[in-house]
């Protein structure tokens, strides 16, 4: 038989000597039959399982290449979860900001119909006179000319208003007969006191920024 038979497992009887190396040289190997057939069948079932163990092996390795790119992926992961945290953070403080603008711009817009009184002058006149004395004159040019310095002002005139106002500057709520007396009407000092024009600067809270 030639060489090929002779498999791992398989017994043999060796005749043969001894070279000065101590290796045996064989004249004759002797095979049985049956042991033959069963190294055989042996041989024949290791097979199969050395591929299986070589499929196993290629699988853990492209299991392996697929845990390394899991890795990769996790990591670009984490990465872009830190990214979308940053921006979610900076986003809050946008949204803060925003609020608080609002908030400031809110309060502005309630203090449109809101004034100060900058401002303030009383004008007296004499029974059946309309004429207004120098000093009263001089009182209401310097109203005026502290008006026109002032921010989102108008005057409020109850009866005349002068010193080059402009008209749409000038609110005129109309005559108040005898509501809002100043002194007691039953006396001459008190009705002398009473016929006046009061003349007012009032200045838009909203317009003039002024929260107070």
């Amino acid at each position: 038989m030639s060489s090929v038979v002779l498999i791992p497992g398989l017994k043999v009887d060796v005749d043969g000597t001894t070279d000065d190396q101590g290796r045996v040289v064989a004249k004759t190997i002797t095979v049985d039959g049956d042991d033959l057939e069963s190294a055989q069948m042996i041989e024949a079932g290791l097979h199969p399982t050395a591929e299986q163990v070589a499929a196993n092996v290629k699988r853990l390795e492209d299991h392996q290449g697929q845990l390394t790119g899991h890795d990769v992926q996790l990591a670009s992961h984490k990465e872009s979860i830190g990214t979308n945290q940053q921006n979610i953070s900076a986003n809050k403080e946008k949204i803060q900001q925003n609020l608080q603008n609002i908030e400031e711009h809110s309060q502005r817009f309630a203090a449109l119909t809101d004034f100060d009184v900058r401002g303030q002058a009383t004008v007296n006149f004499g029974v059946g006179s309309t004429k207004i004395s120098s000093q009263d004159q001089e009182e209401l040019k310097k109203l005026a000319e502290d008006a026109n310095g002032l921010k989102g002002y108008i005057i409020e005139v109850m009866g005349y208003a002068q010193g080059g106002v402009g008209i749409r500057h000038i609110v005129a709520p109309g005559a108040m007969g005898e509501y809002g007396e100043a002194a007691p009407n039953e006396t001459k000092a008190g009705r002398a006191e009473n016929r006046r024009v009061e003349v007012k600067v009032l200045v838009n809270k909203g317009l003039a920024g002024s929260g107070n």
